[in-house]
């Protein structure tokens, strides 16, 4: 194991893992933060709810990508943790934790009984592929947002990266951070006294159920989380991987189901994160991505150890440095994921609409755009090609077979 991991072993892959480390701690963590404070969650709660998800997802993705040597980054759902923003300040927090429990065990049933590899296979690829590229483009967008608030940072990292992009495009990534450090390292005040890290102590709290919990906030976390398997998992198969949605669903519901008592609200194959990790910017042998998992699983490891503690080290990075790195990073992918979109003529309205509604940005009842997109491109499609005469039809899934690069 370990000889194959040094043979195995790239900068390029372990740049990427590190970014996607990093933007996880820097953006949607803090998201935790904000619904911890909404719900007037003391420290050691809040210090037990991120050592839950990082231990989860640090377990989930080492566990997966070594399995099967492909870039599985373990993560938790960013919009379901913004539901939780006004959900823990409506629902007891006891009432907040039996929801996580009853979640994690429907997500485990849907992945061990198949009944999700079903759901995966009448989905049509193209709308899928059009959901990505809208969620993408959100990100791909604030590399120039992130221009006009932090031109000082942000315009070397994107100089460095096209000029590294024309002459050794496998390190255009790294290049394009090792320069945003650079420039960020002089203008970050650090004070050593006011970083105080502290192993974190878990503590189980005992869940209780509601009704009106289960179904206000129970079910739309739900649907988020499936919603995070399907893309995550189509941005796999994009990337060239044999994954099976029963094993990677399967074995992140198993996993979070005893951290729900600790504050998990269920952890998933990272969607964004994750292309950074499974695109050729990580490396050009398909073979040799999953490195970055390893990179940032074990990443996932360390940081729980500390809990909230840590996130005060992140937060010292300047927030245009990351956004523009992930953006960078999702470029090739965002492509790829248009193309895909658009390949089949009778399916371009219907993915168009998919990936106008998930650009969007609208949300009704807790639920996020992707989630609206998807549903607006079936039912679009399905208007467009029905014939009275031989009833509804059912959207073919023209999604063409990938080897597994192994």
């Amino acid at each position: 194991m370990l000889s194959r991991l040094k043979n195995d072993f790239s900068t390029s892959a372990a740049i990427a893992g590190l970014i996607a480390l990093f933007a996880t701690y820097s953006g949607p963590v803090l998201i935790v933060v904000q619904a911890a404070q909404a719900g007037h969650l003391p420290h050691e709660l809040l210090s037990t709810w991120i050592w839950a998800l990082s231990i989860g997802a640090g377990v989930a993705g080492l566990l997966l990508t070594l399995r099967h040597r492909m870039p599985v980054i373990g993560a938790w759902s960013t919009p379901g943790v913004a539901l939780l923003i006004t959900g823990l300040a409506q629902y007891p927090f006891s009432d907040v934790i039996g929801c996580f429990l009853i979640l994690t065990i429907v997500v485990a049933a849907l992945g061990l009984s198949g009944l999700f590899t079903r759901l995966m296979a009448v989905l049509p690829a193209q709308l899928l592929s059009a959901m990505i590229a809208g969620v993408l483009f959100q990100f791909c967008a604030k590399i120039f947002q992130s221009l006009q608030s932090f031109p000082g940072v942000v315009l070397p990292v994107i100089a460095a990266y096209v000029v590294c992009r024309r002459f050794i495009p496998r390190y255009a990534v790294a290049f394009a951070l090792l320069t945003g450090l650079a420039c960020a390292l002089p203008g970050m005040q650090v004070d050593p006294q006011s970083i105080d890290l502290r192993i974190a102590v878990p503590l189980a709290t005992r869940p209780t159920f509601a009704l009106d919990a289960l179904l206000g906030l129970g079910l739309p976390l739900l649907l988020l989380g499936l919603t995070q398997y399907a893309t995550s998992i189509h941005i796999l198969r994009q990337a060239g991987y044999d994954i099976s949605p029963r094993s990677v669903v399967g074995a992140c519901g198993l996993i979070s189901i005893p951290l729900s008592l600790f504050g998990s609200c269920g952890i998933n194959p990272a969607a964004i994160v994750g292309a950074i990790c499974a695109s050729s910017e990580c490396h050009e042998d398909p073979r040799r991505r999953y490195i970055s998992g390893v990179v940032c699983g074990v990443g996932y490891l360390g940081v729980g150890i500390f809990g909230a503690s840590v996130v005060a080290l992140f937060a010292l990075l300047p927030p245009g440095l990351t956004t523009t790195l992930a953006g960078l990073a999702l470029l090739g992918t965002l492509v790829s994921s248009l193309t895909t979109s658009l390949a089949v003529e009778s399916q371009r309205e219907a993915s168009l609409i998919t990936f106008i509604v998930t650009v969007s940005g609208m949300s009704f009842f807790g639920l996020g755009s992707a989630l609206w997109g998807l549903l607006a491109g079936v039912l679009f499609g399905v208007v467009l090609t029905w014939k009275p005469s031989l009833g509804l039809p059912r959207l073919k899934n023209t999604e063409q077979g990938t080897g597994n690069p192994r």
